[in-house]
């Protein structure tokens, strides 16, 4: 998910940890050309190499690409499109405009889309980075999403503790200007979240599209020389697949042995309950056992 309201930054559910990444802003971008096969196509050595160079050769062909321009000045091509020596230009021209097509389509219609095959994580990946959505603040309807992100925040404060309050405050700002200053300073702040991590040529990396002041890089040393910390498991486990696992439709008790198989914890239904409570976990099943009917 991305961390509202920080577009720039997207949580990622690991097996065993959750990670903030920074997301680079991208423009997609189709393009139509004629060039020679071979200078254009799968170059000697590919797997695809030899059956393009037996059917193309050094022909001119038309060519449909769509890459995307990333806000730091990468590009990546995503989809080339190569037609047969013998496409004219108005067939060209229809390839170009479906490409053209398929990047208008809404979400649902991807979404529709995708259901007329078994769609891969790497398909579904791309529908849900081309539609980022992101919970709203406390005072919107959408109250359980709400609270699912601020107890992933409160797991993550125990590895994170600059970025989870920095994210905290922005999240709760009034001000569209404090709000800006605030998540600028929270990329800053994971970066000296993760001294103990970085190897060099991270550091430098980072540093490319996200520059640091002395406040930082001072944060960063003495991070850098703290003791290592590591997520509690069980507020882990919570917070990360509360829904997704279907932990919140249990009793206490069937919470207290499925956090036993998740994490090798065995932690009694009374701590559960206030560990849930602690992380913002709400519930709306009745306290007690299940009732005959559900059993």
């Amino acid at each position: 998910m991305i961390i509202p309201p920080f577009r720039g930054v997207r949580l990622f559910e690991l097996r065993d940890r959750i990670v903030l990444l920074p997301v680079y802003a991208y423009r997609e971008i189709v393009g139509l050309g004629r060039f020679k096969a071979d200078q254009v196509g799968p170059q000697a050595g590919s797997d695809t190499y030899p059956l393009f160079n037996a059917i193309m050769g050094d022909k001119e062909i038309w060519v449909v690409v769509q890459w995307r321009r990333f806000d730091d000045g990468r590009e990546e091509a995503i989809n080339i499109e190569y037609l047969d020596p013998e496409a004219t230009e108005v067939e060209a021209r229809k390839a170009y405009d479906r490409m053209n097509e398929f990047l208008k389509m809404s979400k649902a219609e991807l979404e529709g889309l995708a259901g007329c095959f078994e769609a891969s994580d790497e398909d579904l990946d791309y529908i849900e980075s081309r539609f980022q959505e992101i919970p709203e603040p406390p005072n919107s309807k959408a109250i359980d999403d709400y609270d699912l992100y601020q107890a992933r925040l409160k797991a993550l404060a125990g590895i994170h503790p600059n970025t989870t309050r920095l994210l905290t405050e922005a999240l709760l700002a009034k001000d569209a200007n404090k709000r800006q200053a605030l998540e600028k300073k929270a990329v800053q702040a994971y970066f000296a979240d993760l001294a103990q991590i970085m190897d060099e040529e991270m550091v430098t990396e980072w540093q490319k599209s996200n520059p640091l002041n002395t406040e930082w890089l001072l944060e960063f040393v003495r991070m850098y020389q703290e003791p290592g910390k590591d997520l509690d498991p069980v507020n882990h486990e919570l917070a990360l697949n509360w829904i997704r696992r279907g932990y919140n439709l249990l009793t206490e008790e069937e919470l207290s042995d499925q956090i036993l198989k998740a994490t090798g914890q065995r932690v009694m239904p009374g701590t559960i309950k206030k560990r849930r409570e602690r992380l913002g976990l709400t519930t709306k099943r009745l306290p007690g056992p299940r009732p005959k009917s559900e059993q």
